[in-house]
C-alpha cells in the first residue's frame, strides 16, 4: 500500500457528515502550503479575521484595564461595561457580515481531515487550494490549506472536489471536530462507501 493509499484510508476512518457550508477557494502554489491560512497574502473575507483582531486588542487592553482597576476601580468598572457593549456589537456585526458576504451555502461532506464540495470548474487533483469555510448554523469561519485528492463531474451540480487539509490551525480543527461530533450524535454521519465491485 502506497503512502497515498494509507493516507486516504486513514481519512476514511474518521467520521464524515453532510453539512451546509459556504466555501471560497483559490488555487495556491506548493510554496505557500506552510503559510498561516489567515496570512494576508490570501483573499479572506474581513469577517474571518475580525474575531482574531478583536482578541488581540483585548489581550493588550486587559493589561491596561488591570492597571486602571488598581488606580481607579470605578472608572475600570465603567470601562469594562463599555467594552462588553463593544463586544456585543462586534459579534452582531461579525455575524451579519458573515451572512451577507459569504457565498451561497452548499451541501458539503465534512470531516476533520478534509471536505468535498462542488466547484464551478474542474480542479486538478494534486494542486493546493486555500479554503475559507463558513458555517452559519454553527457560527464559525475558518481558513485552511488543502490538497485536491479528486474531482468528478456531476453534471448540473458542478464538479465534486475532494480536498485533504494539509495546513489548518489546531483550534480550527477542534471547531470542525466539535461540529462533526455534534452532527454524528444527531445521526447525520454518512455511511461508509461500499464499492459495488467488492460486495
Amino acid at each position: 500500500m502506497t503512502n497515498e493509499q494509507k493516507s486516504a484510508a486513514e481519512r476514511r476512518r474518521e467520521p464524515r457528515v453532510n453539512s451546509t457550508l459556504a466555501v471560497i477557494y483559490q488555487r495556491i502554489s506548493p510554496r505557500e502550503i506552510e503559510a498561516d491560512p489567515y496570512d494576508t497574502r490570501f483573499d479572506l473575507p474581513q469577517h474571518f479575521t475580525l474575531r482574531d483582531e478583536l482578541t488581540q486588542i483585548d489581550s493588550v487592553q486587559r493589561n491596561q484595564m488591570d492597571a486602571l482597576a488598581r488606580e481607579n476601580p470605578r472608572v475600570a468598572g465603567l470601562m469594562q461595561a463599555l467594552n462588553l457593549k463593544i463586544d456585543i456589537i462586534a459579534q452582531a456585526i461579525g455575524d451579519s457580515l458573515g451572512r451577507m458576504l459569504s457565498p451561497v451555502p452548499q451541501g458539503v461532506n465534512l470531516s476533520t481531515s478534509g471536505l468535498s464540495f462542488h466547484a464551478a470548474e474542474p480542479v486538478i487533483p494534486g494542486i493546493y487550494l486555500h479554503l475559507a469555510i463558513s458555517s452559519q448554523a454553527s457560527n464559525y469561519h475558518i481558513a485552511a490549506i488543502g490538497r485536491v485528492v479528486f474531482c468528478e463531474d456531476e453534471d448540473l451540480e458542478g464538479f465534486r472536489t475532494g480536498v485533504a487539509f494539509v495546513n489548518i490551525r489546531h483550534h480550527d480543527r477542534q471547531i470542525l471536530a466539535r461540529d462533526v461530533q455534534r452532527k454524528a450524535r444527531n445521526n447525520e454521519v454518512v455511511e461508509e462507501f461500499q464499492n459495488p465491485d467488492q460486495i
